[in-house]
């Protein structure tokens, strides 16, 4: 997976890369990419995303597909000498022109990390907010990832997430959606919850250039949720059934649907069934749901229902 392959989709972001005899000063952008950089920040409500994240002078934050540095630098004026940013990507090439742009630039509030696919290599419990701008789409083990990031934020640290979304995508299936390099946020808020998070705002549409439309995201960390993950177990795995709002953990689904001790419902509309389903589920419109209560009791398996 490359986080930041597709980061600077429909920007048309171009940066100056200086040529032969310039060890000395490895990047450097022209004045072209500076007005493309600042035309940028102002379409893609830079000021607001660093509002929605809780940035303040003095704060620990990560930018997770950190790509060229284009949020990095403005993270990194934003918490000030007093603050730090860790600037994460997994693309080898990516971390070069990262760590040319924070010399050239001469950030000393800023790390460069070069993570896993499934692991940002954040310190736990170490971070006031992280953001993944339009490379969430990008990333394939997206679930280890949010319990990565879940476990480094602080308590009442915020995750923001901003990605593009076409509207003649917007009820395709995620694969379909992330062929083309767009995500909706439906699919986001349901991975994030899975992994333990809560949904503080969304905003949708946030933002647009063009036909690209994008939305926001703001997750907190749910509270009394473990950061680490312990095996699955039999006691476990009942008392997430039996919690007040009868979520069941992604991991302890997986295991349940693998080993077919559950039976998997799918309540959305008939076209977003066909559209893209998990494989094996039934379709029950929600609103249909009384009527089918008999043949579900007869299955004589606890019934995960899902809507996104």
């Amino acid at each position: 997976m490359t986080l930041r392959t597709h980061r600077t989709l429909a920007l048309g972001i171009a940066f100056g890369l200086l040529v032969a005899g310039t060890a000395e000063r490895p990047f450097a952008q022209s004045a072209t990419a500076r007005q493309q950089e600042a035309a940028r920040e102002a379409w893609q409500k830079v000021p607001a995303i660093l509002t929605a994240m809780g940035v303040a002078s003095g704060a620990v934050v990560a930018d997770v597909g950190a790509g060229d540095g284009f949020l990095t630098a403005r993270l990194a004026g934003a918490v000030g000498l007093a603050g730090h940013v860790v600037a994460v990507d997994v693309d080898s090439r990516a971390i070069e022109r990262l760590r040319a742009r924070v010399q050239q630039d001469g950030l000393t509030n800023v790390t460069v990390t070069k993570g896993d696919p499934n692991d940002p290599h954040l310190d736990p419990s170490s971070l006031d907010a992280a953001v993944i701008v339009n490379a969430y789409h990008e990333m394939v083990d997206h679930q280890p990832m949010l319990e990565h990031l879940r476990g480094a934020l602080k308590p009442g640290g915020r995750l923001v997430i901003v990605e593009p979304v076409s509207q003649t995508l917007l009820k395709a299936a995620r694969d379909q959606q992330v062929r083309e390099h767009v995500i909706a946020a439906r699919f986001v808020e349901h991975e994030a919850r899975d992994a333990g998070f809560r949904i503080q705002e969304l905003l949708d549409p946030f933002t647009s250039r063009g036909s690209v439309t994008e939305w926001l995201i703001v997750a907190v960390p749910e509270a009394g949720i473990a950061t680490e993950t312990t095996p699955d177990s039999p006691t476990s795995d009942e008392t997430a059934l039996a919690s007040p709002d009868l979520r069941v953990a992604f991991d302890a689904f997986k295991k349940r649907r693998a080993d077919a001790s559950v039976v998997v419902v799918d309540v959305r509309s008939e076209e977003e069934y066909v559209a893209g389903h998990i494989p094996g589920a039934m379709w029950i419109d929600l609103s249909d749901m009384d009527s089918h209560i008999e043949q579900l009791r007869a299955l004589q398996k606890p019934i995960v229902t899902y809507c996104s």
